[in-house]
């Protein structure tokens, strides 16, 4: 297999390229709540080389990405190291987010724009409006369902009332209280036809609790487990296990619960004595996003084509400039080997200043440099080698 590099050569001489860039945030333009000082410098440079660009996050928080870009843009712009005269801004909108589900709005919105949908993610207000921003109508977040249906979950209950979970009840449910609950129970609810795990929840065994609920059936207050209906879609925007916060050590993120909700999945279906072939097939419907699945890069790639429309480019160049080896770079790895025969291709640019540290495996990078303004400058130099060696072609 031809690297890279080579193929971008002899792609080049065939005629015009396209070349963008795509930006992890954390480890890169942002280290805990420090920002980078060299970020707006370097976003300056890439757009006067006229470098179309993304940023590319497993994270997201349940913010929209019109919301999200603007907070961002004004972090790194105030932690700029230039002169407040030449802090000129630089164009950050909604349009230049991937958060962990920003493809969900065109990939899987559309088909479930008229079914009840089962969102986990907190905080709840937040991950709801991006669902409704979405076309999302029916989007029902696990929290308030178990509320709505007090008895899916006995903790809460316990927890508000100031008793065990186990206690027989010695007092009667207030006459209101006891027509709402009656009036809840009764309702006809719109079957689930997905769940979609938006951000980390606060709540885990409250979300698991659902969340399995609904995987087993789409009308889990009726029907424990429906045989007659289709496995139950389930997706997961962010794969990290691990992330790092405040703490001294890394703590557990999305990736964690998946594994939870899927071993206690299985678990319930193995209790119902489901067979085995039946179990393996309602598995095969969880599907994963976020950096370095295939479907996000791919995504990725959409969506810096769209903010570079050239009709008649006969090669792309991306780069990722990211912190992780195993996230960041291994979505290149992994692009490179579905472009291995075309005229696309991938370079990870390894920061120093986050996740990787000097002597760990770089999972193929092209290069590691020491931090955002090396990784820009470096990418700007390459293209203007690339380009006289071909004569000018770009």
């Amino acid at each position: 297999m031809s690297s890279p590099a080579k193929r971008a050569r002899t792609d080049t001489e065939a005629g015009e390229a396209r070349v963008a860039i795509a930006f992890d945030i954390d480890g890169v333009f942002k280290y805990g709540r420090e920002w980078s000082k060299d970020g707006l410098r370097a976003l300056q440079k890439v757009t006067e080389a006229k470098m179309p660009f993304v940023f590319v996050t497993n994270g997201g928080g349940g913010l929209t990405e019109a919301s999200y870009a603007s907070s961002m843009s004004s972090k790194i712009r105030a932690a700029s190291s230039l002169p407040e005269k030449e802090r000129t801004d630089v164009i950050i909108d909604g349009s230049r987010m991937v958060l962990s589900y920003t493809p969900w709005q065109s990939l899987l919105a559309p088909s479930l724009a008229e079914g009840a949908v089962l969102i986990i993610g907190d905080p709840k207000e937040q991950v709801l409006q991006v669902a409704h921003n979405y076309g999302l109508k029916y989007a029902v977040h696990y929290s308030d369902y178990a509320v709505k249906h007090y008895n899916i979950n006995p903790f809460r209950g316990a927890r508000e009332g100031g008793h065990s979970h186990t206690a027989v009840a010695t007092t009667a449910v207030s006459n209101a209280e006891g027509a709402k609950r009656t009036a809840c129970e009764g309702a006809d609810d719109r079957p689930f036809e997905a769940v979609l795990v938006m951000c980390d929840p606060y709540e885990w065994y409250e979300a698991v609790q659902v969340g399995v609920d609904v995987l087993c059936s789409p009308t889990p207050l009726t029907v424990e487990f429906d045989v007659t209906v289709p496995p139950m879609p389930c997706h997961f925007s962010n794969p990290d296990v691990l992330w790092k916060s405040e703490h001294p050590f890394p703590r557990f993120g999305q990736g964690a619960f998946k594994i939870a909700l899927k071993a206690l999945y299985m678990e319930r279906m193995r209790f119902l004595r489901i067979p085995q072939e039946t179990i393996d097939e309602r598995i095969a419907a969880i599907r994963q996003w976020g950096k370095p699945t295939d479907a996000t890069f791919r995504f990725v790639e959409q969506r810096l084509r769209e903010l570079a429309p050239m009709p008649h480019a006969t090669t792309e160049r991306f780069y990722m400039v990211g912190d992780n080896p195993t996230s960041d770079i291994e979505g290149t790895r992994r692009s490179n080997i579905v472009h291995k025969s075309t005229c696309t291709s991938w370079d990870g640019v390894l920061v120093r200043t986050g996740v990787y540290k000097s002597g760990d495996e770089t999972n193929g990078a092209t290069v590691v440099v020491d931090g955002i303004g090396d990784a820009v400058d470096w990418i700007i130099e390459r293209e203007k080698g690339l380009r006289a060696a071909t004569g000018g072609a770009s």
